[in-house]
């Protein structure tokens, strides 16, 4: 589960103008990412963004196929279809962001859809998506209901329609949809935001932390591990001043490879926003030298995530999936797309910046929907670096493209998408490949 976390963040990131990566293997993994030139045979697309989401759909199909004949009782029969529904819709919506719509695999029987599926309609995805999530989440326990970690709730199932109709661009929905979250008078914004990531105040760990809605869970197991950390420590870390709350080691990893930060993007923060406090511009080595990072192009560093009891590659700090930032942010941008800026869009997004330490918003300030709709998408970039948003982000605001233009890269209209894996349009011949792929 490690290395897929971190090749997550990292393609949502060095796609954009945040992240970069450099020297070593992941490098040489991410470098179709960073130069847009990857095909169908790029490895992640099969092995990260396709075959354990299809794993996992089985699963739950399977599940939903058989429950009929299971002797468990009827409560706790409701309990797991809406769950199996979930899972499965969920899946299907994180797919979305990276193939637009795939197979709608619905079940196990041959005899009802054959093993070569082809792809649905747009308009039959986003129905089926849309109907699963709300429908579970009908039967789903309230979250504070749920005495298991990362079991799904109304929560779960609420805030991952959000994220869908928001890559769909469904206002009007997003604003249902997020009312009805913030109507289970459970979630709100943890008080510190360095704080909110720490192992200790990960939900499993702090009840109190009720900000984190769905997470990437992890441990300090090889294998469920996460290890992005170990990529972007700097060459012979040991602390920094930002960081005080954690030292590096030597019974713990550091690579040769180098996840790194954008300048644009580390100068583009408010000096005050205490966001930045988690990117590290200079740190002390093993001589206790201070070592300055801006003397090279790009080379800040993320340090969002650590562990103190990391033992090699393994650190146990979570990566968070959608948070309640998230929800109060694109329900602002969903107000701002229907009516322009009004002051409860500006009141959501003011709940964030006050966190954050930076001087809130007015409403006189924002000017029109186009001059609030960027500032929302550069509030977005401020809160949600290393979580692997800013891809999807950019595609939404019509960005993803012009940016990539801007750092000198040739692009095509088709790589809002990427394309079909390979093996699966050799083995389906139903599943016709993405256009210009």
């Amino acid at each position: 589960m490690g290395p897929t976390v971190r090749d997550e963040v990292l393609i949502n990131e060095v796609t954009t103008d945040v992240g970069f990566v450099r020297i070593g293997a992941v490098e040489r993994e991410m470098k179709p990412y960073i130069d847009f030139n990857w095909d169908a045979s790029t490895a992640q697309l099969q092995n990260l963004f396709w075959s354990p989401r299809y794993r996992a759909i089985r699963n739950a199909n399977t599940l939903l196929d058989n429950i009929a004949d299971s002797q468990v009782d009827e409560e706790f029969k409701r309990q797991v279809v809406a769950e199996a529904r979930y899972i499965r819709a969920f899946e299907y919506a994180y797919m979305y962001k990276y193939f637009g719509v795939v197979p709608l695999r619905t079940t196990t029987d041959l005899t009802v859809q054959p093993k070569e599926l082809g792809l649905p309609s747009e308009e039959d995805f986003r129905n089926f998506v849309e109907t699963e999530l709300m429908e579970a989440a009908e039967d789903l326990v309230h979250p504070s209901e749920q005495t298991q970690i990362s079991r799904a709730t109304k929560g779960h199932a609420y805030a991952a329609l959000t994220k869908f109709l928001m890559n769909t661009k469904q206002w009007a929905k997003v604003v249902d949809v997020t009312q009805d979250l913030m109507d289970l008078n459970y979630y709100e914004l943890f008080p510190t935001y360095r704080a909110t990531f720490f192992v200790e105040n990960e939900p499993q760990n702090n009840l109190a932390n009720r900000e984190i809605i769905v997470t990437w869970s992890l441990t300090n197991e090889e294998g469920r591990n996460n290890n992005y950390q170990n990529g972007a420590f700097p060459p012979g870390f040991r602390r920094s001043d930002n960081i005080p709350e954690f030292e590096w080691t030597t019974s713990m990893a550091n690579w040769a490879t180098q996840f790194t930060m954008r300048d644009g993007f580390v100068d583009s923060f408010d000096p005050d926003d205490v966001r930045k406090k988690t990117i590290i511009e200079n740190y002390y080595n093993a001589a206790g030298a201070l070592v300055n990072l801006r003397t090279t192009t790009h080379n800040s560093r993320s340090i969002k995530y650590f562990d103190n009891n990391q033992v090699g590659n393994a650190s146990g700090a979570d990566t968070p999936y959608l948070r309640y930032a998230d929800i109060l942010l694109c329900r602002a941008e969903a107000l701002n797309e229907i009516s322009g800026p009004t002051q409860e869009s500006v009141d959501l997004v003011n709940l964030v910046r006050n966190r954050a330490e930076v001087t809130p918003y007015a409403l006189a300030d924002v000017g029109a929907k186009e001059t609030f709709r960027d500032l929302i998408l550069d509030e977005r970039g401020w809160e949600f670096f290393s979580e692997g948003k800013r891809r999807e982000d950019l595609i939404r605001h019509g960005k993803f493209l012009e940016y990539a233009e801007q750092r000198g890269l040739t692009v095509s209209e088709k790589q809002v998408y990427f394309p079909y894996p390979l093996a699966e349009v050799d083995a389906n011949p139903a599943l016709q490949q993405r256009e210009g792929y």
